[in-house]
């Protein structure tokens, strides 16, 4: 219907096309891209700090009411809650499917609900949503001529802004530099003689530095609005603040205490490249697009660059970068695939025409699935141009089957337009029903929920569009071309190249020897049909044996070119000593060749917490320029900081491929009520799993205990100086940290006014019990008289799960999939015998491979229906689609062979490929058998429509199966960045479409012959019935004929 309106209206035809050919141009460079699918991660957090808390504390007072609120919240799936220092962070975990944009306005509802109950002293519980593609952007800025302080202030002022003012740009945070504070250093004596305390001046200074609207008077006509402006303007006015004392006197505030501007205590310093530096980290908006935001900073930086000559600015982690080359590396390998397809057909048609008509086919079908993306709102990323990438060897077989169809009607001496017309429609049902067998694998596999369904889709959507599109193009394009350029004697095209006109003589010889070989082969096999089917079920046999063999991973890991460095000091370790080890690293560190930029954060900064430890990042230089592999750097880094003592380091490559969602190989949730208990069953793990063959870097996460302090009050002899335990946390928190009575603003920016005591003072344990706390009747106790001091662990971090505390044991498996590492940790856990009440169970990557794996067996099985129904419908027969879905298990058995000589596991992508090839093996099947059943119908024998069959469909089939499968060996032999995600399923395609080819052409006809033996047999047998039972009813007949006329005779 449609080819023959497309013949009668070419002009029309070909301004459809190009209108698709601008749509799909148009749509390619407004794709917006990234490195993952946009997916909404179901998971929010909840961050508060309370600062001076220990993890006990931050437990109970934060943890668990936020725990109790937040998961009466609909749709929550799991509360998992840390409790560390200072902070607490509780992550929700809701079902698939939830609109996590709401969830998070009611956990802000939730959360204003219950902040009341929260300590006072704690900060706003802040609300942060997931999301896979949001990596900041680290920029890395030193200057030769200039100090920390005044770069810190340059680029507060002058820098910081200038970003934030960039579209898609969330905010931008400074880590590394130096920032000022007014410090107010008192003399505890001097105080306690004005009978004064800390908190009197903090109070005061608070009241004092402030500027207040007073109302509004009126004078005449105008309205005068009337302030008391009262801030402070300078540190010497700070130094001068009168201050009355209880006898009425009023001395300043330099009486009782040293008042400087200096700089505030450190807690984290950057190195880049060796030298000091700032880091400024940018998050973009979570609706905004990482590469456009990129682009956006990088032209920012460059006119920074030329208006401060003097910074040295650079882009230090940028995913970006990454997107771009991996998106270009796959359109490279689409754009082989296609070149590789063209050559293919090119041999087979030996017609430059022809092969042309297929290659203005591809783009155009390639075109509309750009289109249809952008339509529906697929970005481009990984997954879904590893989809276009994929289609590009599927595009072609549509096509090739019409023009096969239409050629062989050509050559029997048809005009140009009645061979397109009678061609085209010959085939038709047969590609529907083929291209219907693929839709049908793609569509449970876009339907899965979860993380892993969003990437599904993407893969799904994007081979569904390109598929259907081939088929339009296909009946509408291609029989179009034909009858158009067919007119044109092709058949005596002439060659300008000799050579290549010989080759294709020797090519076209070796087709055909192949084809009379497969001729004798087939004959054979139909003769010895027992031999036959016992050799193919041992070659089946064989390879389920390889399946234990071929372990799983969750994803391929991607060689990224980062490598990120950690290194721990024990617990307690000044932020001096770290920064020497840090140091120490970096100096061993210049003996890669390969780094490209090095850089530090040692201390609490963006990348790693507490002053005892320092996280180091190396970015490589390019994949193509370096002869080893991120791993190998790694492994050359661990062997060269192997011998530093005392720290803990530990290398490993970025992966931000997986975002947040990778982690350890091997990842194990133990559960209890008592965390004590927990604590004591960490260490057994740890020691016992550290002694299995295979697992490195094994480590419990409540890691070392911190040495704390603990002041215990003696509540009888405090009460006696009217003194509470809130008067000596103060008194406290003011000698040893300060405490911050107001701002000062100084040139646009708040600086703190810190109250504390004389460092000097206060430096060791043994300080503690001679600072002295102001009693109610304003006299100087010393801490001794109503305290204790004692010394404690405690731990770094509590976790818990659904009200229950766990801990959590992590591991990294040497040269094993993430299967085989599971299986050791086992086999470890089986002699273990965990307390009363305490449970274990895999999580992180485990539990996540083993969710996607399971959906994907779901697929696969709603796959194998949904083709069976197609297949069903188009043979009009429940028999011929079982003949045909023979080959779907030697196919995936064939693809595990592949990923096992290549040494591969069998990863996500993988399993996808399995779901692939279930609905592409059929294809060949399903060619073969309908012909074979138009012969049939025809008058021939069986035997001899499978012999005549077989041959005649042989090319057809072996270019089909030839372009998917050499369309896809620029993809799995890629080495380039990005590369290695999708190489499984290519290699997964590859080996399984070509066994099972094999197998398609020898044992299908095989089945077809015993099926139609059994169904004539049947036949036969059923006609001898009921000859037998004719034979019956007319004896029967006969005899009750011959008996009335017995009865009839006259006596």
């Amino acid at each position: 219907m449609f080819s023959k309106l497309c013949i009668r209206k070419p002009v029309t035809t070909i301004m459809v096309t190009l209108m698709v050919f601008i749509a799909g141009i148009v749509s390619y460079f407004n794709l917006d891209q990234a490195l993952m699918p946009d997916m909404d991660l179901p998971i929010a957090v909840v961050m508060t700090t309370y600062v001076g808390a220990s993890p006990e504390e931050i437990e109970e007072l934060i943890s668990k009411p936020m725990e109790e609120s937040l998961g009466s919240i609909a749709n929550v799936d799991t509360v998992t809650s840390y409790s560390s220092t200072n902070s607490s962070m509780v992550l929700l975990q809701f079902v698939d499917g939830t609109d996590i944009d709401m969830a998070a306005v009611d956990m802000r509802d939730k959360i204003d609900q219950m902040k009341s109950t929260l300590p006072d002293a704690a900060g706003d519980p802040m609300v942060i949503k997931m999301d896979i593609n949001a990596m900041p952007i680290t920029i890395g800025v030193k200057a030769e001529n200039m100090d920390l302080k005044s770069l810190n202030d340059l680029l507060e002022d002058n820098v910081a802004n200038r970003l934030e003012r960039i579209e898609g740009v969330a905010s931008v945070s400074l880590s590394g530099g130096i920032t000022n504070e007014v410090r107010i250093t008192v003399d505890p004596v001097k105080l306690a003689g004005y009978g004064l305390t800390t908190s009197t001046l903090s109070g005061l200074l608070a009241a004092e530095n402030m500027n207040l609207p007073s109302g509004d008077l009126t004078q005449g006509n105008t309205t005068v609005a009337v302030r008391t402006i009262g801030e402070f303007t300078s540190v010497q006015e700070i130094n001068n603040l009168p201050i009355p004392t209880s006898t009425g006197a009023v001395i300043h505030l330099s009486d009782v205490a040293k008042v400087e501007q200096v700089e505030a205590d450190r807690d984290s310093f950057t190195y880049i490249n060796g030298e000091k530096g700032i880091l400024l980290s940018v998050d973009k908006q979570s609706t905004a697009n990482l590469v456009k935001v990129s682009q956006s900073l990088k032209d920012e930086i460059a006119k920074l660059q030329r208006d401060y000559p003097e910074l040295e600015i650079d882009m230090l982690s940028d995913t970006s970068d990454y997107i771009e080359m991996s998106l270009s590396n796959i359109t490279e390998t689409a754009l082989l695939a296609a070149v590789i397809a063209f050559f293919v057909l090119l041999l087979f048609l030996k017609n430059a025409v022809t092969a042309g008509i297929i290659a203005v086919s591809i783009p155009t079908s390639i075109m509309a699935t750009f289109a249809l993306m952008y339509v529906t709102d697929i970005n481009m990323n990984m997954i879904s141009m590893g989809g276009v990438a994929i289609g590009i060897g599927m595009l072609v077989d549509n096509s090739v089957v019409v023009l096969d169809s239409i050629y062989q009607y050509y050559e029997r001496g048809y005009t140009a337009a009645e061979s397109a017309e009678i061609g085209a429609k010959e085939v038709s049902m047969a590609i529907i029903a083929s291209t219907l067998t693929t839709v049908a694998v793609f569509l449970p596999m876009a339907l899965i929920g979860g993380t892993t369904g969003a990437m599904m889709k993407n893969l799904s959507f994007t081979i569904m569009y390109a598929l259907i599109a081939s088929v339009v193009v296909a009946l509408t394009f291609v029989p179009m071309a034909c009858a158009l350029l067919l007119k044109r004697e092709t058949k005596t095209f002439v060659w300008k190249n000799l050579k290549f006109l010989s080759f294709l003589d020797h090519w076209e010889g070796a087709i055909d020897t192949l084809s009379r070989k497969y001729e004798k082969l087939l004959k054979w096999a139909l003769r010895h049909r027992k031999k036959t089917v016992l050799t193919v079920l041992l070659v089946f046999i064989l390879s389920l044996c390889s399946i234990p063999l071929a372990g799983m991973d969750f994803m391929a890991s991607m060689d990224e070119g980062v490598a990120t460095i950690s290194v721990d000091l024990p617990n307690g370790t000044d932020l001096d000593t770290t920064e020497e080890t840090t140091l120490e690293v970096l100096y061993r560190l210049q003996d890669i060749p390969e780094a490209d930029v090095v850089y530090a954060n040692v201390g609490s900064g963006m990348l790693s917490s507490g002053t005892n430890s320092a996280s180091i990042t190396m970015n490589l230089v390019d994949a193509k320029v370096r002869k080893r592999s991120t791993e190998e750097v790694c492994d050359d880094i661990e062997k060269l900081l192997a011998d530093i003592p005392g720290a803990d380091i530990t290398v490993s490559s970025s992966d931000s491929a997986m975002g947040s969602l990778a982690s350890a190989d091997v990842t194990m949730n133990v559960y209890g009520y008592d965390a004590a208990t927990l604590v004591d069953v960490e260490d057994e793990l740890v020691d016992k799993l550290s002694g299995v063959e295979g697992l490195s870097d094994v480590e419990g996460s409540t890691g070392d205990t911190v040495p704390e302090a603990k002041v215990t009050i003696d509540r009888a002899k405090a009460s006696q100086y009217g003194i509470t335990t809130a008067s000596v946390a103060g008194a406290l928190s003011t000698a040893i940290s300060g405490t911050t009575a107001t701002q000062y603003k100084l040139d646009g920016t708040e600086i703190d006014v810190v109250i504390r005591y004389d460092t000097n003072n206060v430096n060791y344990l043994t300080d503690l019990n001679n600072l002295t706390v102001t009693s109610a009747y304003g006299t100087q106790v010393p801490l001794s008289d109503v305290a204790t001091v004692t010394m404690d662990e405690s731990a770094t971090t509590i976790m818990r799960e659904n009200q229950k505390n766990y801990i959590t044991i992590s591991a990294n498996a040497d040269n094993m999939s993430t299967s085989e590492a599971q299986k050791l940790v086992e086999k470890a856990m089986a002699d273990i015998e965990l307390p009363d009440g305490c449970t274990y169970e895999f999580s992180g990557m485990m539990e996540k491979m083993n969710d996607t794996f399971r959906s994907l067996e779901i697929a696969m099985v709603v796959a194998v229906l949904l083709v069976y129904m197609i297949m069903a419908s188009q043979f009009e027969s429940l028999r011929y689609p079982f003949i045909v879905m023979f080959s779907m298990p030697l196919a995936i058995t064939g693809a595990i062979i592949g990923l096992l000589i290549t040494g591969n596991t069998i990863t996500m992508p993988a399993m996808m490929g399995f779901v692939m090839l279930i609905g592409m093996v059929v294809n060949n099947g399903i060619v073969l058998v309908d012909y074979t059943n138009q012969l049939m119908d025809r008058g021939m024998n069986c035997y001899d429509a499978l012999t005549s069959a077989g041959p005649r469909r042989l090319r057809p089939i072996l270019m089909t199966t030839l372009t998917t499968v050499l369309g896809m060996v620029p993809m799995a032999l890629a080495t380039s960045e990005g590369s290695e995600m999708m190489q499984a399923l290519a290699i997964a395609v590859i080996f399984g479409l070509t066994l099972s080819t094999v197998v398609t052409l020898i044992f299908i006809p095989v089945l077809y012959m015993w099926m139609n033996e059994r169904k004539r047999k049947s036949n036969a047998r059923k006609t001898a019935k009921q000859i037998a039972k004719n034979a019956k009813l007319h004896a029967e007949e006969l005899a009750r004929e011959r008996a009335a006329q017995n009865n009839a005779k006259p006596v």
